[in-house]
């Protein structure tokens, strides 16, 4: 059979003494529910044939897990759903686990290695290294709108510490939005596997709301009306984050909206734009600092809005451009100001986006 070795076996048949065995069912359709209650407590659910699978322990709450491995139901049950391939065997455990206390710095025993990209590719782990990797994956920014546009939102920054990892990994880099001659571009998500990272909203031309659905808001447009600043989206286990490795959002930040004649600043992974308006700073809102490439860097800077008129338009957040994911600036009129396309009244385009992969090997 195969995988026959790596079932667990009962307590009384020879098999781990800390794993009792409960019972087992023959799938008849892929899809069956077993009316097995139980405690709450540690389970492990194999398949015989270690098929791929899932099993959601039912009761007052739902606790899905996938075939072959333990998992901590927190909850009684009354039922097991299982979802299998037809004429695999699958059997329930109930496992005894000792107490342990937390090992602090378990990296730090071994030597740390970083791969970076901003290209489309994929990531190979060695095969020396843990299969357990630290990842921090930006999106790309938001592009900037035109003659007192708002300025773009910075790329959402997701962070994970040891996540499984194994094999290879596809890794798909979200490109800053560009300058269209209107509106700016929404920024695209960075992926690594499964995992992403939203890109910033664009930044709106004059007037306009900068757009929101992305992971920051951008900036509203100024001078004709006040165009309102995008809403960030806060990223979660459903959406990207992950729901294991200790997943944090850096994002999820609200542009800034416009006032007369100066375009709102773009949201930043590390914050909002600044609601304090002037006639010659319109701030993006800042970004996320993070060591993981072994220098301090920032991620996801908003842009700054631009100004309709012939003053300066506004600047990035604090370290703009952020060298990654950072959000384009609005386009200001006579004078660009802290605009890097001085003297035009083009928005400037967003950053791409990143990810980046500490592994370590003993």
């Amino acid at each position: 059979m195969p995988g026959f070795n790596t079932v667990p076996g009962s307590s009384s048949g020879g098999g781990q003494p800390n794993m009792t065995f409960v019972g087992s069912v023959h799938m008849s359709t892929y899809n069956r529910s077993w009316n097995q209650g139980g405690t709450a407590g540690y389970y492990g659910v194999y398949s015989a044939n270690q098929e791929a699978g899932y099993a959601y322990f039912v009761g007052a709450t739902t606790t899905g897990v996938p075939l072959n491995r333990m998992t901590n139901v927190t909850h009684s049950f009354t039922r097991i759903d299982i979802i299998a391939p037809t004429n695999d065997m699958v059997s329930l455990y109930k496992v005894k686990v000792k107490d342990t206390n937390i090992f602090n710095n378990p990296f730090a025993l071994f030597s740390s290695f970083v791969y970076s990209t901003q290209s489309s590719t994929s990531f190979v782990l060695p095969s020396a290294a843990l299969p357990l990797v630290n990842i921090l994956i930006c999106g790309g920014g938001g592009g900037g709108g035109r003659h007192g546009g708002g300025g773009g939102g910075g790329g959402n920054v997701v962070k994970l510490t040891a996540l499984t990892a194994v094999g290879t990994t596809a890794i798909t880099i979200g490109s800053g939005g560009p300058y269209n001659g209107n509106n700016g571009i929404n920024g695209s998500p960075s992926y690594f596997g499964s995992l992403y990272a939203l890109g910033g909203g664009r930044g709106a031309q004059h007037g306009h709301t900068g757009d929101s659905g992305y992971g920051n808001g951008g900036g509203g447009g100024g001078h004709s009306g006040a165009g309102n600043g995008g809403t960030g989206t806060v990223q979660t286990a459903t959406t990207g984050l992950g729901f294991a490795a200790t997943p944090e959002l850096f994002g999820g930040n609200n542009g800034a909206r416009a006032n007369g004649e100066d375009g709102g600043g773009g949201g930043g992974a590390g914050g909002s734009a600044s609601a304090s308006v002037s006639t010659s700073n319109r701030q993006g809102g800042p970004g996320h600092t993070s060591d993981i490439s072994g220098s301090s860097l920032l991620y996801g800077v908003g842009g700054g809005g631009g100004r309709h008129g012939s003053s300066p338009g506004g600047h990035g957040g604090t370290g703009w451009p952020g060298n990654i994911g950072h959000g384009g600036h609005g386009g200001s009129g006579d004078n660009g100001g802290y605009n890097p396309n001085t003297n035009n009244a083009e928005g400037s385009g967003g950053g791409t986006g990143i990810v980046t992969v500490r592994y370590y090997i003993a």
